[in-house]
């Protein structure tokens, strides 16, 4: 294997530092790093994504070179067992790396113990506190939408409600890693011929890194059982369609299919994670078509709608919906006679989707109910859920509520006002 691990190998023998004490504090920075990797292999191995354990190979070269050069600084009488140490480490990752890529789950379980083992041996080179300060770079998580949410994993963001389940990575300064908020994914979407109202059309998905890498699935994380959300709806805002691509043999391509039901090019928002930050991204694109589209003219306020013989309310709690201020939502849903229905069908881990679109045709939300992922396929719910909406610009917005009821999607469309 050709990994950065190797990498890290063969700067061992020739690593200089200077002969001075480390501050604690840039002790625990260095270790949290690497300790961050490891429980980063740890998930990749015990929930079977194998095919991601390469994504830590570049923090992981930063993280021991960092060590290595100031293994001198915190072991000035030991530097030899500590570069020792992380030499034993590498080849462990190495050996995890090998049969991850053989796809062997048996043996990543396997060589994922040897991992930890290693690693443990490298901690002992470190006094408890730092190890303690260490420890902490583990436990703090931020919202997958909102970076600057920083918090517990058991704690939930306060402005969308979204568990706090991306943990806060320490990356190295001078491995051209993306800043926090730089987009880091494009979009591009090819059909064989332009859209026509009614008639399904087969498109292919390019997702690719800035620098022209394809983006391929173990490079993202998933969200609500799926990698990639498309968001996808025409000029007027009434076209909505969500969509899940799959793979096809070609690196960071995609395929998908839908049918238009309005004139115009469609625009996608291709919602993403992305390793090592696993924050949330949009990346834009439009799907052409031969006609003209349709423009927005109705911009009509409305909380109900009717879909399939049930009621959908959406009870706003505060007066005004403000950009940048949370305002706490409620969708109820009933039969015709007015009674509760409770017979919504899990789709992506929950009851219910609610999508909103700018009128600026560039802004876009995705909000889900508060509460646990639900992971059971009989589990039934409803007549309602509790969201948290959080606006990032002011306008018109055209919301839909999602939802499953007897295998099939419904859509249930609003209309909001959000003030600045």
């Amino acid at each position: 294997m050709s990994g950065a691990e190797n990498t890290a190998l063969l700067e061992i023998a020739g690593t200089n530092a200077p002969n001075a004490t480390l501050p604690p504090v840039a002790q625990a920075r260095s270790l949290g790093m690497l300790w961050q990797v490891v429980m980063q292999l740890e998930h990749c191995v015990q929930s079977k994504d194998l095919s991601a354990v390469h994504n830590e190979d570049v923090i992981l070269s930063a993280a021991v070179r960092e060590l290595l050069a100031q293994a001198d600084a915190i072991a000035s009488n030991q530097s030899g067992d500590l570069k020792s140490s992380l030499t034993a480490f590498c080849s462990r990752v190495s050996a995890l790396h090998l049969v991850a890529d053989l796809n062997q789950q048996a043996s990543s379980e396997t060589e994922l113990g040897k991992v930890l083992e290693s690693f443990a041996k490298v901690k002992a080179h470190f006094s408890k506190d730092v190890v303690a300060q260490a420890k902490g770079y583990l436990e703090a998580f931020t919202c997958p939408m909102h970076r600057d949410v920083v918090g517990k994993r058991t704690d939930f963001c306060p402005k969308c409600g979204m568990a706090l389940d991306q943990v806060s990575r320490i990356l190295p300064s001078q491995a051209g890693f993306p800043s926090p908020g730089q987009q880091t994914v494009r979009a591009s979407v090819r059909t064989a011929a332009p859209l026509t109202v009614g008639q399904p059309v087969t498109a292919l998905l390019q997702l690719q890194r800035p620098n022209g890498d394809p983006v391929s699935p173990s490079d993202l994380i998933e969200t609500h059982t799926k990698k990639i959300h498309l968001l996808i709806v025409d000029s007027s805002l009434t076209d909505y369609h969500h969509e899940h691509p799959v793979p096809t043999r070609n690196p960071g391509e995609y395929s998908f299919s839908f049918t238009p039901s309005k004139p115009g090019s469609y625009r996608v928002w291709a919602d993403v994670r992305s390793y090592p930050l696993g924050l949330q991204e949009y990346a834009m694109t439009d799907i052409r078509a031969a006609t003209t589209g349709e423009p927005l003219t109705n911009r009509t306020v409305i909380f109900k709608a009717t879909v399939d013989g049930l009621n959908y309310e959406l009870i706003i709690v505060q007066k005004t919906i403000q950009v940048g201020r949370p305002a706490s939502a409620q969708l109820r849903i009933t039969t015709a006679d007015g009674k509760g229905f409770t017979r919504l069908e899990p789709l992506m881990a929950t009851f219910a989707h609610l999508v909103g679109f700018n009128q600026d045709y560039k802004t876009v939300m995705h909000i889900h109910p508060k509460g646990a992922p639900v992971l059971d396929p009989t589990a039934r719910g409803g007549p309602e859920l509790e969201f948290q909406i959080y606006a990032l610009q002011p306008g018109f917005v055209r919301l839909f509520a999602q939802v499953q009821i007897e295998g099939r999607s419904r859509f249930a469309p609003f209309g909001l006002r959000i003030a600045p």
